[in-house]
């Protein structure tokens, strides 16, 4: 198979030309003025890196972070199917303990969608931060449920997220590190010291950094601010403009350099619906006419955007070079976390991991590993059928 394309982006920038893809890996590149009898004409659109979301809940109306009457497993598919459409590739499945293991048996499956790279397993260790209409009282580190989280994602735990601070945390931390898990500082009160020890101790990712964890003042550089000056740390960031305004990202790029920066869209399986007004349990959750979702206190319930959507504020209001976006939406993550030699970006020998955008960032095209797995020709405007009658509030 043979694509054509003006705006092929390789690491170090496009090229215009034709992209070989031979048994689901990348087998050449060709330039513009090659004779080719047969291929796939993506004149006008650009082929950039599939995105890897290391941190992802949801989208299209398909969840992993609770199990309710839908088959789990048929709801991971169509979660994974999702974040096709979404232009991810490759994916985290940010799932709640009880659904791990059904994750986990989807990943062997691969199935017609993002490929499972890992779980990612966020909390159940968090503490609160005084977000709107939630209290602060963490639960204590009960060990036998983070044995039953490791057991249950069957080697596909590449990520947990924890609060440093709350009590036992430490010997979750320790036992995880021992199988190759890696920790994330998430969703704490710690101050600057605090979280600097907590580095120490064997956490090295920052979840959604800027949100949810102690904030910087003049006078106390806070969580955040350990997270942006601690070297060694790698910090996953939401850039829908809403989570962390741009100005403040422009300041955070500039304070750590892109290189540790993996972008995600921490997106719920509200991601995608209509402008509405929805109940799930206790909450009643607020879609607005942006497609930004909040409870109705006001608080951020999580992303209802894409990576794919961030990509486009990072150039459009950033005006950071694609080519250095795509770092932190693809290669970045494939490095850290050891799949980089396979994926993160276009190059000769890598998986054939593409997605074809318009030039309002609008996927055309997903292919994972050669194989086409969204078609916005047959597929556009994808969505779990029930979702909006069954959640629908207004």
């Amino acid at each position: 198979m043979i694509f054509k394309s003006g705006e092929i982006y390789f690491e170090n920038g496009a090229r215009n030309g034709y992209l070989v893809v031979e048994d689901g890996r990348i087998a050449d590149y060709l330039p513009a003025d090659a004779v080719v009898d047969s291929f796939v004409d993506y004149s006008g659109y650009r082929i950039i890196p599939g995105i890897i979301d290391t941190h992802n809940h949801g989208t299209r109306g398909y969840g992993v972070f609770s199990i309710g009457d839908a088959d789990p497993e048929e709801e991971v598919r169509g979660f994974l199917k999702g974040c096709a459409a979404d232009g991810v590739t490759g994916v985290f499945p940010t799932a709640a303990p009880a659904m791990c293991q059904h994750v986990a048996k989807v990943a062997l499956e691969q199935p017609d969608g993002a490929r499972i790279l890992g779980i990612h397993s966020e909390g159940p260790y968090l503490n609160r931060v005084g977000e709107n209409g939630i209290p602060t009282n963490p639960p204590i580190v009960d060990m036998e449920v983070i044995k039953q989280i490791y057991e249950d994602s069957a080697g596909f735990l590449k990520l947990m997220a924890i609060a440093p601070e709350i009590e036992g945390s430490q010997q979750a931390i320790d036992f995880l590190l021992e199988r190759g898990v890696v920790l994330s500082f998430a969703h704490s009160n710690c101050n600057y010291e605090e979280a600097m020890q907590a580095f120490a101790n064997g956490l090295s990712v920052s979840t959604h950094t800027g949100n949810v964890m102690s904030g910087i003042h003049h006078r106390n550089m806070g969580g955040l601010g350990a997270c942006l000056l601690n070297e060694k740390v790698f910090c996953e960031v939401i850039c829908d403009g809403l989570h962390i305004n741009p100005v403040m990202l422009e300041l955070m790029f500039r304070i750590k350099e892109r290189s540790r920066w993996f972008m995600i869209s921490d997106s719920s399986e509200a991601a995608g619906a209509p402008e509405g007004t929805y109940k799930f349990g206790e909450f009643k959750v607020i879609v607005d006419s942006q497609g930004f979702c909040k409870t109705d206190t006001g608080r951020l319930m999580g992303s209802t955007k894409s990576v794919l959507f961030g990509i486009s504020v990072l150039a459009d209001r950033l005006h950071i070079p694609l080519e250095e976006i795509l770092r932190m939406s693809s290669l970045n993550a494939a490095r850290f976390y050891g799949f980089g030699t396979q994926k993160g970006s276009i190059a000769i020998g890598k998986d054939a991991d593409l997605v074809v955008i318009d030039d309002q960032y609008e996927v055309v095209d997903t292919y994972v590993e050669g194989r086409k797995v969204y078609d916005s020709r047959k597929e556009k405007g994808f969505f779990k059928q029930d979702y909006i009658s069954k959640f629908k509030a207004d």
